[in-house]
């Protein structure tokens, strides 16, 4: 049974401040929320881009478009089905979705699910083991549900995705103000945005991972020589405009909420498709992989974490320390309720 629905103004605060814990682009929450005559808005924060890292300004709207899943999952946990228009006005560019509400009898799908783990799902940059055999392929009927597909890319291109990394590092190792813009966004553990220091492996800790992003020094201490084993898997649309990041985002939040709820570990990672260079050597990659689309727009690294008292096989992690949590803005900051 299906009725339209009129939410109150507390309903969609309080689902919308469970779609701030969606992960962003160096956690710079670029989100903005407008409530009005029962529709939300979301717009995209400019004021919060990092122009030298993501000029186009793509990996902002992906950060939104986890956001609008976020929201998605919240809502009809609330029994609120959100009818959902996207980049609805022409001459407003920054306007990225549009969303009014039905009331539902029942829960939607796996939202039950999926609710549970909004808290939870945390970026992961420490190792992991590998994901059980079989874990990934519901994730990429996931990702298929916002216009997107997921290729898990195949172990034997690991030279290759090595190469990208290498070139996007290149890129950015003599740019001071890349590297200013980095470091603006690696903040003191407990601030409400950017990537704490506590979330970041210290300057002694090290594991094999070609495809981290090298940021400054933090204070997370991993098992010395601990290598990584997780899967990798790429978020390709078919076509590369602002609609298409928007699902990418979308797409990402599903997935990283469904692995979440198998009790898998992820770290998404933007770096090595934001130089073109390293992003079309991901699209060759893809391609080898058995991808059809053409545009690729973000990596997950996806395993089992070994971060417990026990790692998987059964041997203490020595001196390591667990991730700081990363904070958030409030409701208030982000939300305007116009009467």
């Amino acid at each position: 049974m299906v009725h339209y629905a009129s939410a109150d103004a507390e309903t969609i605060s309080s689902a919308v401040s469970y779609a701030c814990l969606a992960p962003s682009v160096h956690n710079i929450q670029p989100w903005s929320w407008r409530l009005r005559r029962g529709e939300l808005s979301l717009y995209v924060d400019r004021r919060r881009s990092i122009p030298i890292e993501d000029p186009s300004g793509r990996q902002l709207v992906i950060s939104c478009g986890a956001a609008l899943h976020h929201l998605r999952v919240a809502l009809e946990h609330n029994l609120l089905e959100p009818i959902v228009a996207t980049l609805p006005d022409r001459t407003d560019p920054d306007l990225l979705a549009s969303i009014t509400f039905r009331g539902r009898a029942e829960p939607i799908g796996s939202s039950a699910a999926l609710f549970s783990t909004l808290e939870r799902r945390r970026t992961d940059r420490r190792p992991f083991d590998p994901p059980r055999a079989g874990a990934l392929t519901g994730l990429v009927v996931n990702a298929r549900e916002f216009e997107a597909s997921m290729t898990v890319i195949v172990r034997r291109y690991g030279a290759m995705l090595d190469k990208a990394s290498r070139i996007a590092a290149q890129e950015h190792r003599s740019d001071t103000a890349y590297w200013n813009e980095l470091e603006a966004w690696t903040t003191p553990d407990g601030a409400e945005a950017g990537v704490p220091l506590g979330a970041l492996p210290d300057a002694l800790s090290s594991h094999e991972d070609v495809s981290a992003r090298a940021f400054p020094s933090g204070h997370l201490k991993i098992q010395r020589g601990a290598r990584d084993n997780a899967a990798l898997v790429l978020l390709s649309t078919a076509s590369d405009t602002p609609k298409d990041w928007l699902n990418a985002g979308q797409a990402l939040s599903s997935v990283l909420l469904h692995a979440t709820a198998s009790h898998l570990a992820t770290c998404p990672l933007t770096h090595l498709t934001e130089v073109e260079a390293s992003r079309e050597i991901v699209r060759d990659v893809a391609c080898r992989s058995g991808e059809t689309f053409q545009n690729p727009q973000i990596m997950i690294r996806i395993g089992l974490s070994s971060h417990s008292a026990e790692t998987a096989s059964g041997q203490a992690q020595l001196g390591a320390t667990e991730p700081v949590v990363s904070g958030r803005r409030t409701v208030e900051e982000v939300l305007t309720v116009v009467p």
